[in-house]
């Protein structure tokens, strides 16, 4: 059941989410076309992320047993999420008052306050993503069900366009949004044996890239900011690309660290935000003003956490063992 390409893309997603959050440690004083250039590629890396989430739902479905994968998605998912939130929580309940959040939310009970950080993952940049997805999770009997029946991917062009008129939001918003790339994904998966072959060609590996240049080149000149329809496309034509890349090149992929990376990619998703805004904040006492960017900086920056955040995770599970999975989900 272990697909090599999957893992190694696992590890490539989860790079582009925590280099495309490093972008904000940084002020771009000088440089806002660099800036605006690595958020339009490196940015709205959850594409790549629902992809595979969407991949992997659908491979492992012969295997699909109700009880088991709740109990699984409650370990590695659920629980881990409760307890990395509860330092954030605390900071913006107690401490500070999170300035994403919506006018009147520090006007409700604290109880209130928890929860609805909880529901909505307002409290960290980066955990809108867990009741976003735990969306799917509840609707994976149903899933699995139209997967059998195939007729849903008859649906895909029609959920693709809705994906761009529905943009990132709260929870069920943000579902409806990334529905389509989700099916995507199990689509890919399902016919995989035929879609493999066609896009790891030479020539459908040359029109993705083009095509992901093209689309970063309109969205640069076109549109304002960074999450729109248009990156939206652009990342679903850059998880083609990566995974025709990857297939092609498979046989030759035999890296400990890019699959260090890979497993420990969802325990990284969990704590990236903790070390980033650590570091940014730290900088600023140190020198009172945020560190200046450059493509060189950020890219270091970018790679060095990516490792930190690696074996800070191997070393959890190092010694919490299979008890890490409660805590970092790995």
């Amino acid at each position: 059941m272990f697909l090599g390409y999957i893992h190694y893309f696992r590890a490539l997603a989860i790079f582009f989410i925590l280099s495309g959050h490093s972008i904000d440690a940084f002020t771009w004083i000088g440089s806002k076309d660099l800036e605006r250039i690595l958020r339009i590629l490196f940015s709205n890396g959850s594409v790549l992320f629902v992809f595979i989430a969407g991949y992997l739902f659908q491979h492992l479905s012969k295997k699909y047993e109700t009880k088991k994968y709740y109990i699984s998605k409650f370990s590695n998912v659920i629980c881990p999420y409760f307890l990395i939130s509860i330092p954030a929580i605390y900071l913006f309940t107690f401490i500070l008052e999170r300035d994403t959040v919506w006018e009147g939310f520090y006007e409700n009970p604290l109880w209130e306050q928890v929860t609805l950080f909880y529901v909505t993952g307002k409290h960290l940049a980066p955990l809108w993503f867990i009741p976003m997805i735990t969306i799917f999770y509840f609707l994976a009997p149903w899933l699995v069900k139209e997967d059998k029946r195939k007729l849903i991917y008859f649906l895909l062009p029609f959920f693709i366009i809705l994906s761009c008129y529905v943009e990132r939001g709260l929870p069920f918003q943000s579902f409806i949004h990334f529905f389509s790339v989700y099916l995507l994904g199990m689509w890919c998966s399902r016919y995989k044996d035929i879609i493999n072959k066609k896009l790891s060609s030479f020539l459908f590996l040359i029109i993705f890239c083009i095509l992901v240049i093209t689309l970063s080149i309109l969205e640069f000149v076109y549109m304002q900011g960074t999450m729109t329809y248009i990156n939206y496309l652009q990342k679903i034509t850059m998880a083609f690309l990566f995974i025709g890349i990857l297939i092609k090149f498979n046989h030759k992929l035999n890296s400990k660290f890019i699959s260090t990376i890979a497993d420990t990619s969802f325990g990284i998703f969990f704590i990236h935000s903790y070390l980033l805004s650590a570091e940014k904040q730290g900088y600023k006492y140190f020198f009172e003003e945020y560190a200046t960017g450059n493509i060189l900086i950020w890219a270091c920056f970018s790679l060095i956490n990516l490792i930190i955040a690696a074996y800070f995770i191997v070393l959890i599970k190092l010694i919490l063992g299979k008890y890490s999975r409660y805590i970092v989900g790995s």
